[in-house]
């Protein structure tokens, strides 16, 4: 149950993340950063922001954005399905702001508190109180920023549709040659769309992916690491434990009882 790549209807979830970066993604869900501390840099689009101590951000659903942050860096994350908006999912779903970002003195006091108090919120009133809180911060922080169109011909840019691909498909076991005949171009041109427009190449990109599927299974399941890496896409879990020592910088059991 992935946050960021799988489509819940009606619920949310609330984390803290330190020294968080992120290749480009998208979700269907609606994003809400707080940066508490430290400084870290939001990309969306060619554009590029830096978020700075009790500032914050709304990222609206299917944007294409990644992070990269100091070391310092600690975020208060709150991910929710655009239903549980209300008043506001038709802004969510039809437009999109010209800049994310609000600075720290236009964000107001009872945002944080929301936040921490849907930390709380148990099972029963997520629908209810949930949805309350939620609206609480986006009535606090939409005054703060610029509403345009969404911009249709983005769904038909290739970036995007690779982005959404591998979010759709992470899981499944994946080559170059497979993701090119999915999208029906050439493999290499999509390795140059991976090194010019992401950053990144495939292999590592498709790592990311399933190592964060694996941290936020480990953080809301139970599960054995033997079920978690085999459902985030990993062949063996010899691979996933030397991809995720050297994304996270420490062994999948290690990570477990830092969130535990």
């Amino acid at each position: 149950m992935n946050p960021f790549y799988e489509q819940q209807a009606g619920v949310f979830r609330t984390f803290i993340v330190r020294n968080f970066s992120f290749p480009e993604h998208l979700h269907a869900h609606t994003e809400f950063i707080y940066m508490a501390e430290g400084q870290a840099l939001l990309s969306i689009g060619e554009t590029v922001y830096q978020m700075e101590q009790g500032g914050c951000a709304i990222i609206f659903p299917g944007q294409v954005h990644s992070y990269r942050s100091s070391a310092d860096c600690s975020m208060r994350l709150l991910i929710f399905d655009t239903g549980m908006a209300s008043s506001f999912q038709y802004q969510l779903r039809k437009f999109q702001p010209e800049s994310p970002y609000i600075s720290s003195e236009h964000v107001h006091p009872d945002i944080l508190l929301a936040i921490d108090r849907l930390g709380r919120i148990g099972a029963e009133d997520i629908s209810t109180l949930g949805s309350a809180w939620i609206q609480v911060i986006l009535g606090l922080a939409f005054p703060h920023i610029r509403l345009t169109e969404k911009n249709q011909l983005e769904s038909e840019n290739l970036t995007y549709q690779l982005i959404r691909y591998l979010s759709e498909h992470f899981q499944e076991p994946l080559t170059l040659e497979r993701l090119a005949k999915a999208l029906h171009i050439n493999k290499y041109y999509l390795s140059h769309i991976f090194s010019e427009k992401l950053h990144i190449s495939f292999p590592q990109y498709l790592n990311h992916l399933r190592v964060d599927y694996a941290c936020n299974a480990m953080q809301i399941t139970e599960k054995p690491l033997t079920e978690i890496w085999a459902e985030a896409g990993f062949s063996s879990q010899r691979s996933f434990n030397r991809i995720f020592h050297n994304i996270k910088g420490m062994s999948p059991l290690a990570y477990r009882k830092t969130v535990r």
